[in-house]
């Protein structure tokens, strides 16, 4: 023990010195340590939360994508299946239109307001 007390510059050796702290001052300095030790948790979780988000600023100005695969995949098939019905049903609507003879088969139309090339 006095060696250790040495080392760090606590030359009083063997000597004991008995200093008396009253209750109130010993609560007082233990909450100053326990403020100190949760201000230093709480900043370095602040550190860490600002770290992550200026990881997730520069993804998105990357262009990386968060969005979830399966999510992606969804909005695919629901924007491929429109596009798909939309262009069936045009044909469906020219060939009635022919059939029932109020378009001559050569009378297709070439612009269509459905049409994907005008949209």
């Amino acid at each position: 023990s006095s060696g250790i007390n040495a080392e760090y510059g606590d030359d009083t050796g063997d000597k004991k010195e008995n200093t008396k702290m009253s209750l109130e001052e010993a609560i007082r300095i233990i909450q100053v340590h326990e403020r100190a030790r949760q201000g230093c948790l709480r900043a370095k979780f602040m550190r860490e939360i600002r770290a992550q988000e200026e990881r997730e600023k520069m993804l998105s100005m990357q262009g990386a994508s968060t969005m979830d695969p399966d999510v992606a995949s969804t909005i695919i098939q629901k924007v491929w299946k429109g596009y798909s019905q939309r262009n069936k049903t045009l044909k469906l609507r020219e060939k009635e239109l022919i059939f029932i003879g109020m378009q001559a088969s050569s009378d297709l139309p070439s612009n269509h307001k459905d049409s994907p090339t005008n949209k």
